[in-house]
């Protein structure tokens, strides 16, 4: 994993994803083309997706959702790349919360279509985490329970006069989070007829990855699994977590690698043999986020 910042990833400030104009991000509680009130979803759910609410609560008539929304809105910026390209849609998150208000935990419902989008609202997500900011929950919110999920959204749509938008097909490969179809499709594919194309997609993606410093210094560490899936002119067609390593920031900064690979045009050549035969290929990519071992 490179320890150093790319310039890119200068210009979200190390993960910390600085000033790029929050004013153009509407948290859906709060934005009047949304044209639905706002929810904070509490249930149960697996260790892949988000959970099915068990009980369903409007965010803004809820002072702590409305106090939630803000924290998180504080945090989470437009990539300035993302925005200059025109990359627009709602990112659906939901966050596990317990009783003192401590964010533990965060996945993607349902994502942009665009991976740096949708890793940008789930590091925000993280610095929530690790900013470890205590906000107690009411006694008349999910009583008894000693863990919460909340589920909320947020709209990412440029507001830069002659930018043309980009919205993502809605019928696009891996859309939903913790979907193995890339394991089935994947395996049509032989491996005489993917060549070294594994290895170089691969490469291309670590040139990509930056362990965030708040994940690093908290001693952070897992396996994030993507879903990716291409068109036979190496095109992202789309990218999903099929398993959470269990940090958002991590998963986060995945999904940003991948960004940074489609708008740069960086993703590898698809061997002959493979187009010949397939439209599009979908995979699982697997990326290892393993703690740097200290310099003697």
């Amino acid at each position: 994993m490179n320890g150093h910042e790319t310039e890119a990833m200068k210009r979200f400030g190390g993960f910390g994803l600085a000033s790029a104009a929050v004013a153009v991000l509407c948290l859906l509680a709060g934005c009047s083309t949304a044209g639905h009130k706002e929810k904070l979803a509490v249930g149960t759910s697996d260790d892949t997706s988000c959970p099915k609410a068990g009980r369903m609560l409007a965010a803004n008539e809820s002072a702590y959702g409305q106090a939630f929304l803000k924290r998180f809105s504080d945090r989470v910026t437009y990539p300035s790349e993302a925005l200059e390209a025109g990359q627009s849609g709602a990112v659906q998150l939901c966050a596990l919360l317990s009783r003192d208000g401590l964010v533990h935990g965060g996945r993607i419902d349902a994502g942009s279509g665009f991976p740096l989008l949708d890793g940008a609202a789930l590091l925000a997500l993280g610095g929530l985490k690790h900013a470890k900011e205590s906000a107690p929950l009411p006694q008349d919110l999910a009583p008894g329970q000693q863990q919460v999920w909340l589920a909320f959204s947020v709209n990412f749509k440029p507001d830069r006069p002659g930018v043309r938008l980009q919205q993502a097909a809605d019928d696009r490969p891996c859309k939903n989070t913790g979907t193995k179809e890339g394991d089935l499709n994947a395996g049509a594919v032989t491996s005489d007829e993917w060549s070294g194309f594994p290895a170089e997609f691969s490469d291309a993606v670590k040139k990509r990855l930056i362990y965030p410093k708040l994940a690093l210094d908290d001693g952070e560490s897992g396996y994030t699994l993507l879903c990716v899936s291409l068109d036979r002119d190496s095109h992202l067609l789309g990218v999903a977590i099929s398993q959470s390593s269990g940090s958002p920031m991590l998963d986060g900064a995945s999904l940003i690698a991948l960004g940074m690979l489609q708008l740069n045009t960086e993703i590898p050549y698809i061997p002959d043999r493979v187009r010949q035969t397939h439209d599009t290929i979908t995979f699982t990519q697997e990326i290892d986020w393993t703690q740097p071992k200290p310099l003697p």
